[in-house]
Order: structure tokens, then C-alpha cells, then sequence
């Protein structure tokens, strides 16, 4: 089961990352306005690293929950300033400002989601 928690988190953080890079890429092209290119191509960045991220979780091997702990934690920290500065962005006057907040906002919610729903497993699992 322990290699099985880091797999499912890996694989969702990966379909996650590839639905926003097919996204990103028929948003770029269909939209025109600064707010929503910029929000796009914002959201293609992410889903790279998020794609990138995963990969090389999928290919390092099993971890066990306790190993996977510390990191989420970290992650969830993270998650709360991407939040937060996505907000601060997205109040700002700029279309490509907001576009980028309104980006960081939505994906720095789904991580936090994310990382709290397999900290919590992760908490269970290593009990």
C-alpha cells in the first residue's frame, strides 16, 4: 500500500497536469483578450511542472506515507501562498495580471486539495 498512495497522488497530480496542457493549448488559440491568453498560457506553465513533477514521482519507485509527509506539508504551505498571491494578482489592474492570478488562484487551490486529501491519507496509512 505504500508505493500505492504515492502512485494514485502522482497519477492524479499527471492527469491533472495533461488536462491543462490540452487546455492551455486550445485556450490559447481560441481566446484573444490578454486576461484569458495570459491565464492560458499561465495554466500550460503549471500543468509542464505539474507534469514534470509527477513523472518523476512515477518513475522513482515506491515511498513509503512517512516519506511522503514531510513533503506534502511543505506543499501545503506552498499551496496556501500560491492561493494567496494569486489573489493579490488577480486584484490587480492589468488584464495579464489578472490572467496570471486568476491561473496561480485555481491551480494553487486544486494542489492544496490535493496535497491536504493525501496528507490525510498519508497520516492513516503511516498510523
Amino acid at each position: 500500500m505504500a508505493g500505492g498512495i504515492a502512485h494514485s497522488l502522482a497519477t492524479t497530480l499527471l492527469l491533472w497536469a495533461l488536462g491543462w496542457l490540452g487546455a492551455s493549448v486550445i485556450g490559447l488559440y481560441a481566446r484573444a483578450g490578454e486576461l484569458w491568453r495570459s491565464f492560458w498560457f499561465m495554466s500550460g506553465l503549471w500543468g509542464l511542472i505539474d507534469g514534470l513533477i509527477a513523472w518523476y514521482v512515477l518513475v522513482g519507485g515506491p515511498r513509503a506515507p512517512a516519506e511522503l509527509l514531510p513533503v506534502l506539508r511543505l506543499n501545503a504551505g506552498l499551496d496556501i501562498l500560491y492561493v494567496a498571491a494569486g489573489a493579490a494578482l488577480l486584484g490587480r489592474g492589468t488584464p495579464l495580471l489578472r490572467g496570471f492570478g486568476l491561473a496561480v488562484l485555481v491551480q494553487g487551490a486544486f494542489l492544496l486539495a490535493l496535497d491536504g486529501t493525501f496528507w490525510r491519507l498519508c497520516t492513516r496509512a503511516a498510523e
